[in-house]
């Protein structure tokens, strides 16, 4: 495969396509775990109902998209606890705001949030923390 010969968007699909399958392998050492809660868990039925919620485990980012379809990972629930691995990188959706938190054994640690509609700021902050290692190592 001659990477010269592809095109920007080629070249960071292929990125992300690599990132995914770097993802779904499993580490072979155990990993620390941390409890993480989206914001509106236990929310009233009226303010789910209202407004859109979602939240993911980010393994990956595609900066080539704008929208929630960067955010390559595992859909996390919504209401109730989780565990994921201590220093990981969770979006999270209430309405029209996405926010950034980095995953601690001590709770949630907020990197940044935007619009749900003005979020290229925020997916290439994400990609960059990713980048210089911020994802769970063995």
């Amino acid at each position: 495969m001659d990477l010269t010969k592809m095109s920007e968007s080629e070249l960071r699909a292929l990125v992300a396509s690599a990132q995914q399958e770097l993802a779904n392998r499993t580490c072979p050492c155990p990993q620390s775990l941390a409890v993480y809660t989206h914001d509106c868990a236990g929310a009233s039925k009226h303010h789910k109902a209202k407004y859109k919620h979602w939240s993911k485990l980010v393994r990956g980012v595609d900066t080539t998209k704008t929208s929630g379809y960067a955010w390559i990972g595992e859909f996390l629930p919504t209401d109730g606890q989780v565990k994921v691995p201590t220093d990981s990188i969770v979006v999270e959706v209430c309405g029209d705001i996405i926010t950034a938190y980095r995953i601690t054994g001590g709770g949630k640690e907020r990197i940044d949030y935007a619009n749900t509609k003005w979020q290229a700021k925020l997916i290439d902050t994400v990609a960059k923390l990713l980048a210089n290692g911020g994802e769970q190592k063995c």
